[in-house]
């Protein structure tokens, strides 16, 4: 059966059997595969073996051919949350994960059929399924497909209702917004404005919402009173949680029962004068999927609309035209939903005869709520089963003859068709200044996407990360106007699918258009409109089955190594001939220092001679070309450390711009470089050009002029250029120096360009969290823990040294908690320029920065290990692979990616041990990091009591891809040796 016809073919079947899937015996939450049945292709042992909670047994399949796969049928539909595959040995692996909600139509999850390196995988999801396929389609050395576990972890109790909604607080500071405590990244967070207690954060959930459990995570480890509580009118409230006694720990939880429209968290107290904070606050249980929907009736009273029973709000409601029976009123839930209630109120107390019923096509409905037989009330509630769209209320009778109504018509439960578009990767042709692509998929009505001026065609186009099943499309402009345009889809980003075409013209703001198709790219063309409005787009909704990308690849990624092409003579064909080995040791990135024509001899070739070609030395622009080429067909980014702050002496430009001064004639090139009559520190005597020259980083290479806009202009071209060969981001050789620069040139010339690819982004030299929110860089060097370049210095070595990590926490809070609670993320080298390290010290260094969420560069400025170079001198082979079996770690367990929230967690001495759990952007995953800062071997207690690590399980280690020490109670203890560590997965 064809791909694009799968989820046509799905509601054929939920209508067939009514919509109902039968409610087997299962587990609420927690590993759904221990109950799943499981297949396989072919085993060498039962595939139950890879599902049945032990490492110390694996399914594998029957000989090396690919591709194999294993499927788990979980019996019922869940809304999964993270899935895990641990191989029976390390490699170089391709697989993909896909799921679905009937076996037959499967849209992918994890896709890493391109390759990588490691043995013990975590990957996020987010979307309810029933089966899960894993499909192992080879590896680099030839292994057998095989799976010790294949974990898939889920609910049936809801979703976190808090994600997307208004939160209100007493106070707040400035950066850590009410909102931040709900945005699905643990990066971010609420902090109130104040020291002073209590303090309050709430969420308005919008409408009464099933609420089956609550959870709240502070910021760090300490014992706080606090409680959380719930109402349905903001006025009565009911506790929830109680810790006003006190609680000890980060990260609390409780199941609930109840219905509620507000949440509310209370901080009373800390021990520590902590100020009220929440990295997460969560509300699971089941929405009103009704709310703001709409539908059609048999009848409607002006001023009495259907969505004035769906606006949570009783003194509105729906009324037919008259007391003639029956009446009905159907709504459209806007994708098929998995249902849990519905309830029904009327405006008045009667005995009505009644029933609601639910369809996932409006031909063939089911029976969910039977008062046809008279009941006498105004309000009726039914816990019900079943997949629907569209919800049916028929009134047939009233006693006291009052006419057809409902003053509130809720509909409880999980969307299965969801806006998949929601927060995924954006890029576009240009954009005005805080008009990004991303905010045509941020979920607000408000914000959007514009071009950056009126000139046709513009494009705007969404990375959905995975191949999603495409049910329909639906585009809003900002203007309602006569509109020519386009949609498309694409599986690949290059051959693409008409899906909507307007070219012609269409009058309206929104425009909606069922597909049917399975796509992973979909891109939206404006040609113009009758009015003459810029290109925009309020919200791209794309809705469907799938599991979205809402991670950019530098918050996921590890392991960059940095190439000096043209000061070590490496040519780009050298380069990617050692792709395969950079990508098995567990590299995800390379970066390319300056790689365009310009002498080697100024800060490895960064003075430009020819902004645009392949310095002739390293190869021709079609080497560059296919080195990108064959780094992404292994799944690999790569990047370019580039230029636009000056240029070399001898460049031909720079030439010319002296003549043109000297001769006073006009010249771009001449209004690219800053001459003056008058001489000053920084500037220097042309007698070519009769003028003085500015010149920041000395004489032999004068800056470019960003007081002129036509160096603005080329700034744009230059970055436009590079980026559009296929690049996957950008680093600028400090722009914080650059002549004439101000946060809003840099933003406007060189930060937004980059952000209309939506892109990796680095300011070299810039430190600190204002770079991200004021300049726009979306990755920072992180110069508080080691250098990157110069004189040697190091944080973390001196800790090593001294046996006493107690400092690093501040330190860490300081910057790199900063960076990603802004929105950015740090990059970090061990520090190779402080010498006399021996291996063991140095690997601790590296264990912290590849596990503390950094984007790890195993080198430092130009004293490097080279990339082809596969020993470290003096190093052993076994410490080698210890080296490449963390960063293989770090790139495959979403936990220990450069995102997402890092919580210093207590053991028995601070002063002597460093342990901290690590959590995905999205909360998903966990690990949990030991490491011995001491010179002799020790057994490390760490208390794990409400950190969110379960106290009863035994957790994978990372490193080894075997089982760690089992977790038994709070209390937790690990042996560890002479600046040892240990890296674990845990639930």
């Amino acid at each position: 059966m064809a791909m694009t016809s799968g989820i046509t073919r799905l509601l054929w079947v939920l209508a067939v059997v009514g919509g109902v899937w039968a409610p087997a015996a299962r587990a609420a939450s927690g590993n759904l595969a221990l109950a799943g049945i499981a297949t396989a292709s072919s085993s060498q042992a039962d595939a139950a073996k890879a599902r049945d909670g032990s490492l110390t047994t694996a399914w594998t399949a029957s000989g090396t051919a690919v591709p194999q796969w294993l499927q788990l049928d979980l019996g019922a539909l869940y809304t999964l949350s993270r899935v895990e595959q641990s191989f029976t040995q390390s490699g170089t692996w391709r697989f993909k994960v896909e799921a679905s909600l009937d076996g037959a139509s499967w849209a992918t999850v994890v896709d890493r059929s391109t390759g990588v390196a490691g043995q013990v995988f975590g990957e996020s999801l987010h979307g309810t399924f029933r089966y899960v396929r894993l499909t192992v389609t080879g590896s680099r050395e030839g292994l057998p497909a095989s799976s010790r576990e294949f974990r898939v972890f889920g609910t049936d109790e809801g979703d976190n209702l808090a994600v997307g909604r208004p939160l209100s607080a007493s106070t707040s500071l400035v950066g850590y917004e009410p909102r931040k405590a709900a945005d699905a990244n643990t990066s971010t967070y609420w902090v109130a404005g104040a020291a002073g207690l209590p303090q309050w954060l709430k969420v308005d959930l919008g409408s009464p919402s099933l609420v089956t459990g609550v959870e709240q995570n502070f910021k760090d480890v300490d014992t706080y009173r606090f409680k959380i509580e719930g109402s349905l009118d903001d006025v009565s409230w009911a506790v929830l949680l109680d810790g006003g006694a006190g609680l000890a720990g980060q990260a609390f939880s409780r199941k609930v029962s109840g219905t509620y429209r507000y949440v509310r968290l209370t901080v009373q107290g800390s021990a520590s004068a902590y100020w009220a904070s929440s990295t997460e606050f969560k509300v699971y249980g089941f929405a009103n999927l009704a709310l703001g929907r709409s539908g059609t009736a048999s009848s409607v009273s002006p001023g009495y609309d259907i969505t004035r029973a769906t606006d949570s709000n009783p003194a509105t409601y729906w009324c037919a035209t008259s007391a003639s029976m029956p009446q009905w009123m159907i709504i459209d839930l806007g994708g098929l939903s998995a249902v849990r209630r519905v309830e029904q109120t009327f405006v008045d107390v009667d005995t009505y005869q009644f029933k609601v019923e639910g369809s996932v096509d409006q031909s063939a409905w089911t029976l969910l709520l039977d008062k046809t037989a008279g009941a006498t009330g105004q309000t009726w509630g039914q816990a019900v089963t079943g997949n629907y769209r569209y919800l049916r209320l028929t009134v047939l009778s009233s006693a006291a003859g009052h006419w057809a109504s409902s003053q509130e018509f809720r509909v409880f439960g999980t969307p299965l068709e969801r806006n998949l578009a929601l927060g995924v990767s954006a890029s576009s042709s240009s954009l005005a200044p805080g008009y990004e692509p991303s905010r045509a998929v941020d979920g607000d009505g408000v914000s959007y996407w514009c071009a950056s001026s009126p000139s046709m065609p513009e494009w705007l186009k969404l990375d959905l990360g995975h191949l999603s099943l495409i049910q329909r499309i639906e585009q809003t402009f900002v203007d309602q106007d006569t509109h020519r345009f386009k949609l498309e889809g694409s599986k690949d980003n290059s051959t693409w699918t008409l899906l909507l075409d307007r070219t012609a013209g269409a009058s309206g703001k929104t425009f909606v258009q069922t597909v049917n198709g399975a796509y992973r790219y979909i891109r939206l063309t404006v040609y113009g409109s009758a009015a003459g409005h810029w290109a925009s787009s309020q919200e791209l909704k794309v809705m469907g089955v799938g599991a979205p990308l809402r991670s950019r690849w530098w918050e996921e990624s590890a392991g960059v190594m940095r190439y000096y092409p043209k000061y070590y003579g490496i040519t780009l064909n050298t380069i990617a001939s050692e792709l395969d080995e950079l990508r098995a040791r567990g590299y995800g990135a390379i970066e390319l220092m300056a790689p365009y024509t310009g002498p080697a001899d100024v800060w490895a070739g960064l003075g430009a001679t020819d902004n645009y070609s392949i310095d002739p030395s390293i190869g021709t622009m079609a080497d560059f070309q296919n080195l990108l080429t064959q780094a992404h067909a292994r799944g690999m980014r790569v990047l370019m450390f580039g230029n636009v702050g000056y240029a070399r002496d001898t460049a031909p430009f720079f030439l010319k711009a002296q003549d043109d001064n000297r001769n006073n004639v006009y010249s771009k090139e001449r209004m690219w470089f800053h001459f003056r009559a008058t001489g000053g520190e920084r500037w220097y005597w042309s007698s070519r050009a009769g003028a003085y020259y500015y010149a920041f980083w000395g004489q032999n290479i004068p800056s470019y002029n960003f007081n002129t806009q036509e160096w603005r202009d080329e700034t744009r071209k230059y970055i436009r250029f590079w980026m559009d060969k296929g690049l996957d981001g950008f680093a600028l050789d400090a722009p914080a120096v650059y002549d004439g620069i101000t946060p809003a040139i840099n933003n406007a010339h060189i930060t937004d360009v980059l952000r209309s690819y939506d892109t990796w982004a680095n300011s070299e030299g810039a430190p600190g969290p204002g770079y991200v929110t004021d300049w726009h860089y979306n990755s920072i060097q992180d110069y508080t823990l080691t250098n990157w370049g110069g004189d040697g210095f190091s944080t973390l070595i001196p800790a090593i040294n001294g046996q006493n990590p107690d400092g690093l926490e501040n330190i860490l809070k300081g910057n790199r908690d900063a960076i990603t609670a802004a929105g950015g993320i740090t990059q970090t080298p061990p520090s190779w320029e402080v010498a006399g390290v021996p291996a063991n010290k140095r690997l601790l260094e590296i264990a912290t920065l590849t596990t503390l969420g950094t984007l790890f560069y195993l080198h430092n400025g130009q004293h490097t290990l080279l990339p082809h170079e596969t020993v470290i001198p003096d190093w052993s082979q076994a410490d080698q692979n210890r080296l490449w079996s963390l960063m293989r770690a770090q790139g495959a367990y979403k936990a220990l990616a450069p995102a997402g929230a890092r919580v210093k967690l207590n053991t028995q001495d601070n002063r002597r041990f460093y342990a901290f759990k690590r959590t995905s952007k999205d909360g998903a995953l966990q690990a949990l990091v030991i490491l011995n800062y001491q010179a002799s071997p020790q057994a490390i207690t760490v208390n794990l009591a409400n950190t969110g690590i379960q106290t009863s399980q035994t957790p994978v280690d990372l490193l080894t891809g075997g089982a760690g020490p089992a977790i038994t109670s709070a209390s937790y203890t690990v042996n560890l040796p002479a600046y040892g560590y240990t890296v674990l997965g845990v639930d």
